[in-house]
């Protein structure tokens, strides 16, 4: 298979189906807010602004993890311990990856009880 046919055919169907996900998103916006007209609401009945900071917050949380697991890793990689060479990076990694997760989801649950 040529390489510009093998192009084509990824490529393709990938710009259709970020074409289709446009459209029906448009589409279904637009029959929700007519709909919302029809009953009587406001227009701007939509317009209140998303609230991201518990999502950045659990990012960061989340990056800090993942940081402090490939210092940990590599400073444990450092110690040149034989039984432990192989599998010490990615389960460092992982292991600090759930420990951050769950102390985000402590922060958060802790925040949206003071509200």
């Amino acid at each position: 298979m040529q390489v510009t046919s093998a192009i084509v055919l990824i490529a393709l169907p990938l710009i259709l189906t970020i074409f289709g996900i446009a459209y029906y998103y448009i589409t279904a916006r637009n029959k929700e807010r007519m709909s919302v007209l029809e009953k009587g609401l406001p227009p701007d009945y939509f317009k209140d602004t998303p609230n991201f900071f518990p999502f950045i917050l659990m990012l960061g949380i989340v990056s800090t993890g993942i940081s402090l697991g490939i210092a940990l890793g590599a400073y444990l990689w450092s110690l040149e311990i034989e039984a432990m060479r192989g599998f010490i990076f990615p389960f460092v990694i992982f292991f600090s990856l759930g420990i951050s997760l769950i102390v985000s989801y402590f922060v958060l649950k802790s925040i949206q009880k003071k509200n």
